[in-house]
């Protein structure tokens, strides 16, 4: 039976103090991404063609993913080595600096820099290395931690969309950018003063020894828990899944603003449609759901339903005008939905992968986890962009390809788990 684990009012207060942060971080990084798809057509040398203008949108997020490729393990060992406080203000100091050079940003160039201190942008995974160590044992209240993060993070995605979308309507694309550096530098100051020095181990004798050991030793450690029988599946479905969501969010935002029109405004209210139903349902609904279906099951829910709303999305832009409703009530609704099915089937994954390690060694996981999933969208991006620019078919090659990635991950995810059973009872 998992043993229930106490809080302390310490550790309360480090949480409460993350989910505020994790509520800044997503505000601050989601007041751009509405904005982004414009400011690339306005700085792009060759503005005017929209196939070029989509690709250097494609080109960016490429970019993006694969400078947090490589930050993402160097975050996971500075949690293990330096602790929650220094980790946390060094990733919200990061994120401070990259929106300072976005609010210059004059030239594509400049747009393209404005993404090379991301590499330390990952306070989700100090967020989720803080929630996992403090509910070690206990798979439900882990879930239920993980998810009132998400919570945070999508309370902050809810808001952060339509405000950067409303303001950038007044003809300033960079006013979101400024105020994201003020709410980062708030964050520092917040980190600073209430989270705990401590790392995400509280076992110091580990922390002794993993301060022995090189950097390259701690690199070779954290890729080497990937080769884990019991965590390879797990975090190959987490790297597929995530070259899927990579081709799908980057493909919708360009059709919807190239050929559908949605100004600033329309495409930020559509981005955040999903937040709200995704920040109630992890509050409240996580771990009641782990306990009926288990985390297996909700990753592998969570991948079906995903695989239907992809088509049913291309359906409902390919009826255009002839539909019941209009499509930007449409695509929300479809949002919300998906958006909840990808909760489920991160917090399925990451449940599975944070239970099957030891508390010393989460931080390190976490930031693989992170890192794998940058990785796995560095191509996204361009894959999105040539799928529609491959003929007139609309989103449907994305939602084709998308959902075809994700039903063979469920199946994958069903045959490992029958084969696991059968271990089991053969022992």
């Amino acid at each position: 039976m998992a043993r229930h684990v106490l809080v302390s009012r310490r550790d309360q207060l480090a949480l409460w103090v993350t989910y505020l942060n994790i509520v800044l971080y997503a505000l601050c990084y989601q007041l751009q991404k509405p904005v982004e798809p414009f400011l690339v057509q306005t700085l792009a040398e060759n503005a005017n063609d929209a196939d070029a203008v989509a690709r250097k949108y494609g080109e960016l997020q490429s970019f993006f993913s694969a400078i947090q490729t490589v930050g993402s393990p160097l975050v996971g060992i500075l949690l293990d080595r330096a602790g929650i406080r220094f980790a946390s203000a060094s990733v919200f100091f990061a994120s401070a600096l990259s929106y300072a050079i976005l609010a210059v940003a004059t030239d594509i160039n400049l747009l393209f820099y404005s993404k090379l201190p991301t590499a330390l942008q990952h306070a989700f995974l100090v967020a989720q290395a803080t929630a996992a160590t403090s509910t070690a044992g206990d798979d439900s209240a882990r879930a239920q931690a993980l998810g009132r993060m998400t919570t945070a993070y999508t309370i902050g995605a809810t808001i952060g969309p339509v405000l950067g979308g409303i303001l950038a309507d007044h003809g300033d694309l960079y006013i979101g950018a400024r105020l994201a550096v003020f709410g980062s530098l708030l964050s520092v100051l917040l980190s600073v003063v209430f989270l705990p020095t401590v790392a995400s181990s509280n076992n110091a004798p580990y922390r002794k020894e993993i301060r022995q050991r090189s950097f390259f030793d701690e690199v070779r450690h954290s890729f080497n828990m990937a080769t884990r029988p019991i965590l390879l599946p797990l975090l190959a479905v987490k790297v597929i899944a995530g070259l899927a969501v990579s081709i799908y969010s980057t493909a919708l935002p360009i059709l919807l603003t190239r050929d559908l029109k949605f100004d600033p405004a329309t495409l930020g209210l559509s981005m955040s449609s999903s937040t709200f139903a995704v920040a109630v349902f992890g509050a409240v609904g996580m771990a009641p759901l782990t306990s009926q279906i288990g985390a297996p099951g909700m990753a592998k829910i969570g991948l079906l339903i995903r695989a239907f709303l992809g088509a049913l999305t291309a359906l409902v832009i390919s009826q255009g005008t002839h539909a019941r409703f209009p499509i930007p009530v449409n695509i929300m609704a479809i949002s919300v939905l998906h958006g909840l099915a990808s909760h489920m089937l991160a917090t399925g994954l990451t449940t599975q992968t944070t239970g099957a390690v030891e508390q010393d060694e989460q931080g390190a996981l976490l930031g693989l986890e992170h890192g794998l999933f940058s990785l796995a969208r560095v191509g996204g991006p361009a894959l999105g962009t040539s799928f529609l620019a491959s003929g007139s078919s609309g989103f449907w090659p994305v939602a084709n390809v998308c959902g075809a990635i994700d039903l063979a991950l469920a199946l994958a995810l069903t045959l490992t788990t029958l084969e696991r059973k059968s271990k089991e009872k053969g022992q």
